[in-house]
């Protein structure tokens, strides 16, 4: 006898309750999404949270109480294996989705997006992985970029995508054979040269890049 598939549960937390019963009226018709709950506001998100046990957590971006990034982070102080996905009313540039990224928030959608690029970021995201759209870019900016990191050296560009990759300071020391010192001068010129600040723009460039998504 077949195992039945683990279905998604789902809390949602959207102030606009036009927008959010459109939406739950196409989440509901699939069945492999549980809904679990749903708020208007972030106080009551928290609240009632850890009875309600979600997989997936959806927040906008702007609540009538808080913030969605504020909420997100107390979200997942309660709840470290939750995987929150960020509805954004505007634009989001490459700084501020690193900032949501590095918070722990594994998604960020436009409120314009098509459902069903909605519903591929939630089963994508289920598992803890993150996913990155390409509304987001920036064309201007990651052209640059991408500019500016083809003219690195090839060490250069070798100790971006280890950084990127997230192997620590000393494993690529010891892998290219120099002083642990000598690879945060490479790192602080990558950054000088790329014209990022955090860690998430570069990592978030890096996998762009490589997928080919970077104009």
């Amino acid at each position: 006898m077949a195992v039945a598939a683990r279905k998604l549960r789902l809390y949602l937390t959207l102030g606009q309750r036009l927008f959010r019963d459109s939406l739950l009226f196409h989440l509901l018709l699939q069945d492999d999404i549980d809904l679990v709950g749903e708020s208007d506001s972030g106080a009551d998100t928290l609240q009632r949270l850890a009875a309600a046990a979600p997989g997936v957590l959806v927040i906008e971006e702007n609540l009538r109480d808080n913030d969605g990034l504020t909420i997100a982070e107390h979200a997942l102080n309660l709840s470290p294996t939750l995987s929150i996905l960020l509805i954004a009313e505007t634009q989001v540039s490459p700084g501020r989705l690193a900032i949501y990224l590095d918070a722990g928030i594994k998604a960020v959608v436009s409120k314009q997006q098509a459902m069903q690029d909605l519903l591929k970021t939630l089963y994508y995201i289920r598992n803890g992985q993150v996913y990155v759209g390409s509304w987001q870019r920036t064309d201007s900016e990651e052209s640059g970029a991408a500019r500016a990191f083809d003219a690195l050296s090839g060490r250069e560009r070798e100790v971006a995508q280890l950084i990127a990759s997230r192997v620590c300071i000393k494993e690529i020391a010891d892998q290219l054979g120099v002083s642990c010192k000598t690879v945060h001068s490479y790192k602080d010129r990558i950054f000088a040269k790329l014209g990022f600040e955090r860690m998430p723009e570069l990592i978030l460039f890096m996998k762009r890049y490589h997928n080919g998504a970077v104009p």
